[in-house]
């Protein structure tokens, strides 16, 4: 008969623990012996895969209500049953309430034990099937989590998220690769607390790292597989350690640590796993990330050096671009908005004249008021800077920003003639910003206004062509610095 499972039978009587052997061995399951709770310690320390503990309560130097504390302190992965000739309905209620899957009174019919156990087993396998089950939902949550995340740090953000909440360490430190070595990236806990702590890591991990990267869990005087040539880097650590790379396709780029004091919840070999498992999810996600964000930069150089281009066609709409830009975001926090909602803005902002690229010098710089012809084709520029953000994936959802920024609220403006809520709210916004900083800046056919004379024409047509709450707000912002 195969293995069942392996049972762990403490009682100080021998007898009693050799008829309990021979029935759960013809049972078909494997059994390990301790007189006590101290030599039970011991038998779960060292033997693997022990899934019952069978236990007397009554035990000199180390009783079963002690051996029960120790299981639940340490979290131990067991299913308990008590047995005692001292038997009282209040005994039954303490041992179940500290977690014991059952109580057996002595003296017992060995069948009847041996249906408490074959419960208890069924209980454990149900147990861990749930726990699996666990696991791969934490697993495809953490996956659906992170990929809709685009920027590196609010990742490595959602990834602590998951790891603390699944393994509720007291400290924890990202390490990513940065130029030519690896840089703790996120730092967290024990490890804010104590920089000798982290500098001490720090060494842990580059080593582990220069050897290839490997899962390692070290806990002192349990566990501690370690190289001899680093002993002496773990020499003064006290605290339960837990290490897992983030290996991609092109290598180590980090590893990640987790620590708990020894008085905690021990971390254990099925902790170990699911970490590697989730660094092997999110490597591949980061490594995408920064690669996006390499693009995204590239690409937001070009587009800055579009829009340095289109003000070199006329000097005096230099740093137009980025005076939209800062007074946009200026508005975007007076309205609460979002950090990603201002970083759209500033970069609409940025770019919003970028289709006049296509404009001919004649028209842009004409110190004249333009004829009709001469609009009706510097009108096309929001069409072109439409046209040439669409060819940058990563711009994509500024375009309706940069297309309908003259646009009027009252219908009357280009190039779709779009009125009110019609128009994108960053496309209002803009519009209020750009109107002001034209009015208060130099240009061919005349000079500046001064920023009161800007805020009358603003607020003449407040509801009209521009934005009437906008136009409010932006006043509000004007008169908080002074300016009007």
């Amino acid at each position: 008969m195969g293995k069942k499972g392996k049972v762990l039978v403490v009682d100080d009587e021998e007898s009693l623990r050799e008829i309990c052997k021979e029935a759960l061995l013809e049972h078909g399951y494997e059994v390990v012996e301790a007189k006590n709770g101290k030599e039970a310690i011991e038998c779960l320390k060292n033997e693997k895969d022990i899934d019952i503990v069978l236990s007397d309560l009554n035990m000199p130097e180390m009783d079963g209500m002690a051996l029960i504390e120790f299981i639940n302190r340490h979290n131990l992965d067991v299913e308990l049953i008590v047995m005692t000739g001292f038997g009282t309905i209040e005994t039954a209620v303490e041992v179940m309430k500290k977690g014991a899957f059952d109580y057996v009174p002595k003296p017992f019919y060995l069948d009847h034990l041996l249906v408490k156990i074959d419960n208890a087993l069924e209980r454990r396998k149900e147990k861990k099937q749930r726990e699996r089950l666990n696991k791969l939902v934490q697993i495809l949550k953490l996956n659906k989590d992170l990929n809709a995340k685009l920027e590196l740090s609010a990742l490595l953000n959602e990834f602590l998220f998951h790891i603390e909440r699944t393994f509720c360490p007291e400290g924890t430190v990202i390490f990513l690769k940065k130029d030519n070595g690896y840089h703790p990236e996120k730092v967290r806990g024990e490890f804010k607390k104590n920089p000798i702590l982290l500098k001490k890591i720090e060494e842990i991990a580059k080593y582990f790292i220069y050897k290839g990267g490997r899962n390692f869990l070290f806990i002192p005087g349990k566990i501690e597989d370690i190289d001899f040539e680093i002993k002496e880097m773990f020499s003064d650590i006290s605290k339960q350690l837990m290490i897992s790379p983030l290996i991609s396709k092109s290598g180590i780029i980090g590893l990640v640590c987790l620590i708990r004091n020894l008085d905690s919840l021990e971390f254990n070999f099925d902790d170990l796993k699911l970490l590697n498992v989730f660094c092997s999810q999110t490597a591949a996600i980061i490594e995408n990330v920064q690669l996006y964000g390499r693009v995204l930069e590239m690409n937001r150089e070009i587009i800055r050096s579009l829009a340095k281009a289109v003000e070199a066609k006329d000097s005096y709409t230099k740093g137009h671009s980025d005076q939209v830009a800062f007074y946009s975001v200026k508005l975007g926090r007076k309205l609460g908005l979002t950090s990603n909602e201002l970083d759209k803005l500033y970069w609409a902002g940025i770019v919003h004249d970028v289709g006049k690229i296509g404009i001919p010098d004649h028209i842009l710089n004409k110190p004249d008021k333009l004829t009709n012809e001469e609009f009706e084709i510097m009108k096309k520029h929001p069409v072109i800077g439409r046209e040439i953000l669409s060819q940058v994936e990563t711009l994509k959802d500024i375009m309706p920003i940069i297309y309908h920024h003259h646009e009027r609220v009252d219908g009357k403006g280009y190039p779709d003639g779009l009125k009110e809520k019609e128009i994108p709210f960053f496309a209002r916004l803009i519009s209020v910003v750009d109107a002001y900083d034209a009015m208060t800046s130099d240009r061919a056919y005349r000079k500046a206004m001064s920023p009161s004379k800007a805020a009358s024409i603003l607020e003449e047509g407040a509801g009209k062509q521009w934005d009437e709450e906008l136009v409010d707000y932006w006043l509000r912002v004007l008169k908080q610095e002074k300016k009007i």
